[in-house]
């Protein structure tokens, strides 16, 4: 098949926004690897863990970012109606914010090397995300999402995105900004997050069961909050920052119980949407444990890290047999 966009032809038939989808929902990947490589830089600064782990961590992000995007450009992403139509798939439309996402998060970790092009690299992925997020908002609200069942994936683009633009301008030193972009991300999270949990419980568990694991993404918004309001305040934990941390526990609660209803079939590259809430979680929690003084925190730290760097070890291993079996029964 060939993209009428003129592409050129596209793998096994698959038309090119198939393709294109497939390409930005793989961004999961990177977008979990730089969580992690987050939290083995929390503990870099409370731990003494070292900063190689974290730095490693955001390259391989960083080279899955850009080999993924090069291949959504070469298949007409680089087309503004090719990523209309992307922007208001019903299912995975929000993916999209998964780019400036990630790139927000490598400026700044890598700001240590030079602040002037960390700040220049994150506005332009700032601007990025809330284009993305304005522009999803207004095809929402115009009857976008009518047919399609609500899950909390809408929850990255218009919550998660400013929260983590809100850490990262905080790294930066700009405060104004990181002051701005967290109220945005609380204001969303309100309306929507009560929308989206409300459609949940009236739906009836009648989600369908690839898109259940989606049901992790809810903890993503109080680990990213937290990181955000902690980050805005020098690392102390406040009454606010104690909040967050009673919200995330509370909200992986929730996820362990729902553990069950999200088993999937047999693995896919759709695991990854896992990845990002663990990690994030994980970070914030490092954060905590530390900053509260909690007893026998260092212990605590330490097995929660490994714990989640083991299963990210696991995951690794499962794409990379997927993906080659794929390839043999591709050529077969």
């Amino acid at each position: 098949m060939r993209d009428p966009a003129g592409s050129g032809p596209t793998d096994h038939g698959r038309g090119p926004s198939d393709f294109r989808a497939e390409r930005i929902g793989l961004l999961s990947i990177s977008l979990g690897t730089a969580g992690l490589g987050g939290a083995w830089q929390s503990a870099t600064a409370g731990l003494g863990a070292p900063l190689w782990v974290s730095d490693a961590l955001f390259a391989v992000s960083g080279l899955v970012w850009a080999v993924l995007l090069v291949q959504y450009i070469r298949h007409g992403g680089w087309r503004w109606r090719n990523i209309l139509d992307d922007l208001h798939h019903p299912g995975q439309g929000f993916t999209l914010a998964y780019i400036p996402i990630v790139g927000m998060l490598a400026a700044g970790h890598f700001s240590r090397l030079g602040l002037d092009a960390a700040r220049w690299g994150y506005a332009a992925f700032a601007v990025a995300a809330a284009i993305i997020a304005a522009r999803l908002l207004a095809h929402w609200v115009t009857g976008g999402l009518a047919a399609a069942p609500l899950h909390p994936g809408y929850l990255l683009p218009v919550v998660s995105a400013p929260f983590i633009s809100s850490a990262t301008a905080s790294t930066l030193r700009l405060p104004e900004v990181a002051a701005a972009t967290f109220a945005v991300g609380v204001l969303y999270w309100l309306a929507f997050g009560t929308v989206i949990l409300g459609g949940l419980v009236a739906n009836g568990g009648g989600m369908p069961r690839p898109a259940r694991p989606t049901l992790t993404v809810l903890v993503i918004p109080p680990a990213t909050g937290g990181l955000a309001w902690t980050a805005a305040h020098q690392g102390t934990f406040d009454v606010v920052g104690q909040g967050f941390a009673g919200l995330l526990l509370f909200t992986l609660l929730v996820v362990a119980f729902l553990l069950p209803d999200l088993r999937q079939q047999s693995f896919h590259y759709g695991y990854w949407v896992f990845s990002f809430p663990v990690a994030a979680g994980a970070n914030f929690l490092i954060r905590w444990l530390h900053g509260t003084d909690v007893a026998g925190w260092r212990a605590l730290s330490w097995l929660l890290l490994t714990a989640v760097s083991m299963a990210f070890t696991v995951l690794y291993g499962a794409t990379l047999w997927h993906a080659r079996r794929r390839r043999i029964v591709a050529t077969t």
